[in-house]
């Protein structure tokens, strides 16, 4: 049996007033989709769906949906919208919502912020094997070996050669993000969602390895490729550097420049297929959402979930 919800104006409303999205102006182009990480990778998190269901006026439905916590706060969403919408202010705004109607528990989400973190660690080591050409199963045993196992701190050694070594469009580059304006201050790591631990994804030590030059050390370092481009590093920095460019002009140039080779994106891309699935199923778990983890077999898993 089909059953008939009618938009709720004064939830609707309610909504708009709490998170400012503008979600009224969204004509389901589906550009959000398109520019989701987690969408790309798992097609579970549909922004535009989230916000035509604000603009009904489905609170209620929204607040319950397991959606909302798949998202990396990563705001391509928003970038992307050409009327303005931002998916991602509604998805924090429906978070906090949730919070304060005490659906899930203090330490609910004190073991979700872990998992998110301690995720990081899963996206380094993966893009670690990429990088090497490693082929990779994530079993449960590798999959919680990750989790456990911090990036390893790297000790570079300034060669004054390396200083003098950057290419001219490495410069360009520097020049124009405003680098070398960059002073440490760490405002850049503090505002960034994924970073979380500096040997795995630093924002600071990142530009500060930049400034010294060693640009081969950056190009063969997984950790460029944790930047999530959410642009809250430029946003913060009192310097206006810029480092959502820098970062991604590092990615293109380590391709460019033949120190990785073409196929990496693609390993890379089937990689995050398999740990992004992975860490959905480790978010439904976390919360209680009754969605059934499917097997390479078709057979129903259940994944561990004890983030302490």
């Amino acid at each position: 049996m089909i059953t008939v919800r009618r938009p709720d104006p004064v939830q609707r409303n309610r909504i708009e007033r709490g998170a400012r999205t503008a979600s009224f102006m969204c004509w389901t182009c589906g550009s959000c989709d398109f520019e989701c990480p987690v969408n790309i990778a798992t097609g579970s998190l549909r922004p535009q769906k989230l916000v035509r269901m604000a603009n009904l006026g489905f609170l209620d439905e929204l607040l319950e949906l397991p959606e909302i916590w798949y998202c990396l706060t990563c705001r391509r969403c928003l970038q992307i919208c050409p009327n303005d919408v931002k998916p991602a202010v509604l998805i924090d705004h429906l978070r906090k919502e949730a919070v304060r109607q005490h659906l899930y528990s203090v330490e609910t989400l004190r073991k979700f912020n872990n998992l998110f973190s301690r995720f990081q660690r899963v996206r380094w080591h993966a893009t670690a094997a990429c990088l090497q050409n490693r082929a990779f199963e994530l079993s449960d045993r590798v999959w919680n070996e990750w989790l456990e196992k911090p990036a390893p701190e790297t000790h570079n050694v300034i060669d004054g050669k390396a200083l003098l070594g950057a290419t001219v469009a490495f410069s360009s580059t520097m020049a124009k993000s405003r680098t070398t304006a960059c002073f440490t201050c760490g405002e850049c790591s503090s505002a960034c969602p994924v970073s979380c631990e500096r040997s795995t994804f630093d924002p600071r030590s990142i530009f500060r390895t930049a400034n010294l030059g060693l640009i081969q050390d950056l190009f063969l370092s997984p950790s460029i490729w944790l930047c999530i481009a959410c642009g809250r590093c430029s946003d913060a920095c009192s310097q206006l550097v810029d480092g959502k460019t820098i970062i991604a002009a590092m990615q293109k140039m380590a391709l460019d420049s033949g120190t990785l080779d073409r196929r990496f994106l693609h390993r890379l891309e089937k990689a995050e297929k398999i740990i992004y699935t992975r860490f959905l199923w480790e978010i439904d778990a976390l919360f209680g959402f009754n969605r059934p983890t499917p097997t390479k077999t078709g057979a129903v898993v259940t994944p561990a979930a004890s983030y302490v």
